[in-house]
């Protein structure tokens, strides 16, 4: 795709968010960017606020903190949205640069505080900032722009000042279009000879196959920190990066090693296990040294790397020169990363406690939410002719991808089809499922950590072959979309939202929506909703009215707790339960036309789950034959040489391997390919 191709596309991708949230453009094309940004793991979070000065000297559009609060990330745009990709000149880049360096300059004075509205959300950032700038040791300024980058600008170096790095990055064009299409915004390739003056000693630990090779290494703990500090949390594979994001801080026995006892770190650490899809090596002495690894992914060990680089930064380096830590490197053929990483990860953290839902990104649930999303037409809205789909991307870049290689009719057709308007990503899914499920607070969290919560609710709800989840479940959960895009929308126009608190005041307004249901013995009919693909006005009229006690009262409890940013008050379930005593969700009470009993909605709930049923065990008939006999006579044969299988078990893999003469039922073919599961992960080969 040409550069142009490129920016007519992204176009329509800020239009499409911009026309969802009735957002201005340049908040809608920053949002679209930095939750790629954090998905890839290039940043840890972002915080949409947008402030600009009056006289222009100083303007942010978001923040986010990073590393134990080590890192402050803050972001700045440059869009330009017209029809033709222009030039970013490093005039106009340094000049955004200037403007986000004054922020972090003077946001922190007294004089800017007295300067700025105490309701506006720059002024609780600024607060934190005067609270906690000193501990802050690098600042990265993050520059993302529809345009190209100049050729003349090759590199941009960092800077020291006031005590801390300062670090610059521009997200350009190619940058944003790598990103989305496959969420690395560049190859992670790492010349250890360039960056320590030498390699590393390794020893191959197996034969080499055609899919992989497997060597050991010590690394020293100075490179392993400063290596991550170059790639951050991209270096982390991203069920590793979430899980460590929702679950763990910076593990205070690791540091205590480090800084009390470094000489007994080998001795005491479990070293990591890495990946790559492409390593280079050099003789050297009789020595056989790693000088080059490509796209490397640290699978287990992400909380020794990041403590390691914890003081590195924070204790500046102290004793690292003494660490050193053992390494596992699995090299993976490139075409077989994306598969294969993943299940590396997961065997390397079995030894921890690590529930199913932290490999969520392999889950079978996005297989059976993508398919059902290719297959279900939503009706048309009144005064529309055409059905659509709901278009769940389970990988990104699926709906540009898609369509890429389409004729231009085909492509008509497919975007007329499948509207962008109507894609939802898993993080989207993530934030209004849990927000339905009247946890305000983790969505507040941000888009990682309330998907892992969404992650361990949905590992623990499909240990039954997930018969929750099926067309009924979807057709709620986009119906749960629609109504939270609405609303995004009517706050962003209505007269009493300033700016700011947007993403708060909606999860918090439909969780309380939720809540007071739950009091009366009532649910929303989802299927109505999904039926006319719009909510009815008195759902939105009772939303604003709610949304607006929200609006005053986060900031107002924030002040009385003490809390100067109310955005971190509203991460807190404190908030939440404030809000359930303070609002009054008397608006509610005329909902009637939209609401169901309890006992309508769980009856509901059984039949579909009946039928998910049913449309299980002929799925799983399907696998099982088209696996052919020969395939489960094999699996008998293995499993009666060992001690692995249970008698009945061992009872229906007979029944599988005289297919034809004898065809498993429904029942039975679940649980041969539970059995072949168990059989795969015991050792054997298939």
């Amino acid at each position: 795709m040409t550069d142009a191709d490129f920016h007519v596309e992204l176009g329509q991708m800020v239009a499409a968010r911009g026309m969802a949230t009735a957002d201005f453009s340049v908040a809608a094309f920053t949002e679209l960017v930095s939750e790629a940004l954090v998905d890839s793991g290039a940043v840890q979070e972002f915080v949409p606020l947008s402030f600009r000065s009056p006289n222009g000297s100083m303007r942010i559009e978001g923040y986010g903190l990073a590393d134990e609060g080590l890192t402050l990330d803050l972001f700045i745009a440059e869009f330009d949205g017209g029809d033709e990709v222009e030039t970013l000149t490093r005039a106009a880049m340094e000049s955004c640069f200037r403007r986000v360096e004054r922020f972090v300059s003077d946001a922190p004075k007294q004089a800017f505080l007295d300067a700025v509205d105490v309701g506006h959300p720059v002024w609780g950032f600024a607060r934190q900032l005067a609270d906690q700038l000193q501990s802050v040791s690098r600042i990265r300024c993050h520059l993302l722009t529809d345009k190209t980058l100049t050729g003349s600008v090759k590199e941009l170096p960092s800077m020291q000042q006031d005590g801390r790095e300062h670090v610059y990055r521009v997200w350009d064009l190619r940058s944003i279009q790598r990103l989305l299409a496959s969420s690395e915004p560049e190859e992670i390739e790492i010349d250890l000879v360039e960056m320590f003056g030498t390699g590393l000693p390794c020893l191959a630990a197996n034969a080499s196959t055609a899919d992989s090779a497997s060597y050991l290494t010590v690394i020293p703990g100075a490179w392993l920190a400063s290596i991550y500090d170059r790639w951050s949390g991209r270096l982390l594979e991203q069920n590793v990066r979430t899980f460590l994001q929702a679950k763990g801080k910076v593990n205070k026995g690791i540091r205590r090693t480090i800084l009390e006892e470094p000489d007994m770190f080998f001795a005491y650490n479990n070293g990591i296990s890495a990946t790559a899809s492409e390593a280079e090596f050099a003789q050297e002495d009789g020595v056989l040294r790693l000088v080059k690894l490509r796209h490397l992914q640290i699978v287990n060990g992400g909380q020794t790397t990041a403590s390691i680089f914890n003081v590195f930064k924070k204790d500046k380096a102290a004793n690292l020169d003494r660490i050193q830590v053992q390494m596992k490197l699995s090299v993976i053929r490139p075409e077989l990363v994306d598969s294969l990483v993943p299940r590396i990860s997961q065997y390397a953290n079995s030894q921890n406690k690590v529930s199913d839902a932290d490999f969520f990104s392999n889950h079978p649930f996005h297989v059976r939410m993508e398919g059902i999303s290719r297959r279900l037409w939503a009706p048309a809205p009144e005064g529309a002719l055409v059905q659509t789909r709901w278009f769940y991307e389970r990988a990104r870049g699926q709906y540009a991808n898609a369509a890429a290689w389409l004729t231009p009719a085909r492509k008509r057709e497919f975007d007329l089809q499948n509207p962008r308007s109507q894609v939802i990503t898993k993080t989207d899914l993530a934030k209004v499922v849990m927000t339905f499920r009247g946890q305000p607070h983790t969505v507040c969290y941000g888009s990682q950590k309330n998907f892992m919560q969404f992650a361990e609710y949905v590992g623990e709800a499909w240990k039954d072959e997930g018969v929750d989840f099926g067309d009924a479940w979807f057709r709620g959960a986009v119906a749960g979309t629609i109504i939270f895009r609405t609303l995004e929308r009517q706050v962003q126009k209505a007269d009493w939202y300033s700016q700011g608190y947007r993403a708060q005041i909606v999860t918090y307004a439909i969780a309380l929506l939720q809540y007071h249901l739950g009091k009366t013995g009532q649910a929303l009919d989802f299927e109505r909703t999904w039926k006319r693909q719009a909510p009815s006005s008195e759902i939105v009229d009772a939303l604003l009215s709610v949304g607006e006690q929200v609006n005053k009262r986060i900031v107002e409890a924030a002040s009385v707790y003490g809390i100067a940013n109310v955005t971190e008050w509203c991460k807190r379930e404190r908030c939440w339960e404030d809000l359930k005593s303070h609002i009054d969700t008397s608006a509610f009470q005329a909902l009637d036309s939209d609401l169901v009993s309890t006992e309508a909605a769980t009856s509901s709930k059984r039949a579909a789950r009946k039928e998910q049923k049913v449309t299980n065990e002929v799925e799983a008939q399907t696998q099982v034959v088209n696996r052919g006999a020969a395939y489960w006579q094999r699996a008998l044969q293995w499993a009666e040489a060992g001690t692995l299988m249970t008698p009945s078990e061992l009872e229906v893999l007979r029944i599988a391997a005289r297919m034809p003469r004898v065809v498993p039922s429904g029942f039975q073919a679940v649980k041969l390919l539970q059995v072949a599961a168990k059989a795969l992960d015991g050792g054997w080969s298939g």
